[in-house]
């Protein structure tokens, strides 16, 4: 476990700067609360909230997409797999550090949305719930670019996990609209988007246990890959 923690610590070393840049959005959020007038334009700073929230979900893809194209590249993941880790843990650090940069957003943002909306009159109990949803929906897609990584580089990995993604929301269309729970990251992320000051929304916890279930299933797959993955071939 200690080895699987200080993966996950250094890979969040590692993106501290793309960290650093998302977190600047929450910054404006929080800056624009300041010199507007929270009742009079409260629709302006939800639909900056919405726009936030969404942004770290695009990012939690290419963080999954890229994270073991960069340590096999650097050939760091040679060394830590020589000192006995095996490689269902390294990708457990993996994970863990994506949710712990996901988890550092998301309170960012909650805090900035509890202050922001909650004075114009959104439940901020609801905008909690909505971070939840976001950290679920970004953890799940993190994975699945993770699973798609360990045999893909980052930039298709990336693009099959879109696909992936929107499968599901394209045949809900066509087919029962249950069909889009089936991998629920566009549910979850439908969730916040949908969310107005008339309509706060349900809380609706299936998408989200659903989602940390199959967060767990993409994991197994992956590191089952994984397994089968020559590593100490170089990649460019």
């Amino acid at each position: 476990m200690k080895a699987v923690i200080l993966i996950a610590v250094n890979f969040v070393r590692e993106q501290r700067w793309p960290i650093f840049v998302i977190l600047l959005w929450v910054l404006l959020l929080a800056f624009l609360g300041l010199v507007s007038d929270s009742q009079r334009e409260r629709e302006d700073l939800l639909f900056i909230f919405k726009q936030v929230a969404v942004y770290v979900v695009l990012f939690s893809i290419f963080f999954g997409g890229s994270a073991t194209y960069n340590e096999r590249k650097s050939r760091r993941i040679l060394a830590v797999l020589s000192k006995g880790v095996a490689r269902r843990q390294y990708l457990s650090g993996l994970i863990i550090g994506v949710a712990i940069s996901c988890c550092i957003y998301c309170f960012s943002l909650g805090l900035t949305g509890s202050w922001t909306l909650g004075q114009a009159g959104f439940p901020v109990s609801q905008v909690w719930f909505l971070m939840a949803c976001l950290i679920a929906a970004c953890v799940l897609a993190a994975t699945i670019a993770l699973m798609f990584s360990t045999f893909l580089n980052p930039f298709f990995a990336a693009g099959a996990t879109g696909i992936l993604l929107g499968l599901p929301f394209l045949l809900a269309r066509s087919l029962s609209s249950w069909v889009g729970y089936s991998i629920p990251v566009i549910a979850l992320t439908g969730t916040i988007m949908k969310a107005s000051f008339k309509f706060p929304g349900a809380r609706d916890w299936f998408p989200l246990v659903l989602a940390v279930g199959e967060t767990v299933f993409f994991w197994m797959i992956g590191a089952w890959i994984f397994t089968r993955v020559d590593v100490a071939v170089a990649v460019e």
